[in-house]
C-alpha cells in the first residue's frame, strides 16, 4: 500500500489541510504527517488516527548552519519513513522537501501557500529566495498555486523546468457544509462587529487596521473589532503579546486567542476583515463569506481574487488607512437588507469558485497518477 507524507511547518496549518488527508486515506493511502507537536492539533491530528512525526520540533530559524542540520535531519526523517509521495505545504517544507526528493527519488507536490516576506522585503532577500526557489523546485513533480499572482510572478522569473506540472487551485477551497450559510441576523447598525482571524504579524495589515478601527470607533463608539489569531514571535514582522495586551487594555479590540469554535465565532459577527500585504488565498475570508457574512479586505495579492467589491464587500488599498476606515464606515452605514444581500452574494460565490470538493478531487487525480508513474 502506497504511503503519503505530508509535511507542514505548523500542525495548526495543515489541520486546515484535513481534508486532504482524509480523501487520501479513504482512498486506500496511508497517509502520515511531519509536523512540530504544538501540544494542540499535534494531538487532535493524532486523536483521527494520522501517524504523526514530531523529530522536528521547529521549522523557524535564519541560522545557515542551523539551516543545514534542518535539511539533513529533515533527510533523515524521510528516508526512515520511506514514503512513496509527498506533500507539502508553506515556504521552508516546500523548499527543503523539494531538494531532498529530487536527492531520493520520491515525486512531491507542492502547495505555494503564499510566497512569504522574503519577496515582500530587502532585494538582497528577494534574490537569495529567488536563487533558492530555481535551486529547489528544479525537478518538482507538481506545484500547486493559491493564485494567479504568486504563478506569474515565479513564471517571470524561470523558477519552474518545463517539466514541472503547474496548477492554480482555489485555494483551499472552503468546506460548504463546514461553514454553513448564516445571514446576519439583526440590524446591529452603528453596533457593528467586526472580526479580524490569522496570525499576529505585522505583514497582515493589523497596525493599519487598529488605526482605521480607531478613526472608526471615534465617530461610532459602539463598534467592535475582535481578533482571533496566535502569536508568531519568529516570524520578522511578529506583534508581542505586550502590544496585542495593551490594544486590549486600551478597549481597542477583544482578543479571543485561538479558538476551536471558529464557526460559533463567526456566526455572531457582522463582518470579516483582512488587510494583509499579501496572501496565497486567505482562509478566513472564505469562510467569513461561505458563513454569509460580508467581508473586507484590500487590493493585495490573494485577497483581491477572493471578494467582488461593491457586491460580496469593501475592496481598500493596500497599507492604506484612509480608504481602510473608509470602507469600514461605509459597511456600517449599509442598509441591513444590503448587507444581507452582499452575505448571500459571498456564499453565491463560495458555491460557485471555492468548493473544497474542487481542491480534494484535484489533489486525487494528481496523486493518482504520480503514483502510477513511479510503480
Amino acid at each position: 500500500m502506497n504511503k503519503i507524507l505530508f509535511i507542514d511547518n505548523t500542525a495548526h496549518h495543515l489541520y486546515g489541510q484535513l481534508h486532504h488527508l482524509n480523501a487520501l486515506r479513504s482512498a486506500g493511502y496511508i497517509v502520515e504527517v511531519l509536523v512540530p507537536d504544538d501540544g494542540r492539533y499535534f494531538n487532535k491530528l493524532e486523536n483521527l488516527g494520522f501517524h504523526c512525526h514530531n523529530n522536528i520540533t521547529s521549522w523557524r530559524g535564519v541560522n545557515p548552519v542551523q539551516e543545514l542540520g534542518l535539511l539533513l535531519l529533515l533527510r533523515r526523517i524521510i528516508r526512515k519513513i520511506q514514503p512513496n509521495l509527498i506533500c507539502s505545504f508553506t515556504i521552508k517544507p516546500n523548499l527543503y522537501a523539494a531538494i531532498i526528493t529530487r536527492q531520493l527519488k520520491i515525486p512531491i507536490i507542492t502547495n505555494i501557500t503564499g510566497l512569504g516576506t522574503l519577496f515582500m522585503r530587502k532585494k538582497l532577500h528577494a534574490r537569495f529566495a529567488v536563487a533558492l526557489y530555481r535551486y529547489a523546485f528544479k525537478n518538482v513533480s507538481q506545484v500547486f498555486f493559491q493564485n494567479s499572482d504568486d504563478f506569474k510572478y515565479i513564471q517571470q522569473l524561470n523558477i519552474l523546468n518545463n517539466e514541472t506540472i503547474v496548477e492554480v487551485l482555489p485555494g483551499s477551497g472552503v468546506d460548504l457544509n463546514g461553514f454553513p450559510y448564516i445571514a446576519i441576523a439583526k440590524d446591529s447598525s452603528v453596533g457593528v462587529t467586526f472580526l479580524y482571524s490569522g496570525r499576529l504579524i505585522r505583514d497582515k495589515g493589523i497596525y493599519e487596521l487598529i488605526k482605521a478601527f480607531k478613526i472608526v470607533k471615534s465617530k461610532f463608539p459602539q463598534v467592535k473589532l475582535k481578533f482571533i489569531g496566535n502569536y508568531f514571535p519568529a516570524n520578522p514582522s511578529a506583534i508581542s503579546p505586550a502590544q496585542v495586551q495593551q490594544w486590549v487594555s486600551d478597549g481597542v479590540i477583544e482578543y479571543l486567542g485561538m479558538v476551536d469554535n471558529v464557526v460559533e465565532v463567526i456566526a455572531g459577527i457582522d463582518c470579516m476583515i483582512l488587510p494583509s500585504y499579501r496572501e496565497g488565498m486567505p482562509r478566513s475570508l472564505l469562510e467569513a463569506s461561505s458563513m454569509g457574512k460580508p467581508i473586507i479586505t484590500v487590493d493585495s495579492i490573494g485577497c483581491k481574487d477572493v471578494i467582488e467589491d461593491g457586491v460580496t464587500g469593501f475592496l481598500a488599498k493596500v497599507k492604506d488607512v484612509s480608504t481602510l476606515a473608509d470602507v469600514m464606515i461605509k459597511f456600517i452605514e449599509l442598509p441591513f437588507d444590503k448587507k444581507v444581500e452582499m452575505g448571500l452574494n459571498g456564499r453565491r460565490k463560495m458555491e460557485r469558485e471555492f468548493d473544497q470538493t474542487i481542491v480534494v478531487n484535484k489533489y486525487l487525480e494528481v496523486v493518482n497518477k504520480l503514483l502510477r508513474q513511479s510503480n
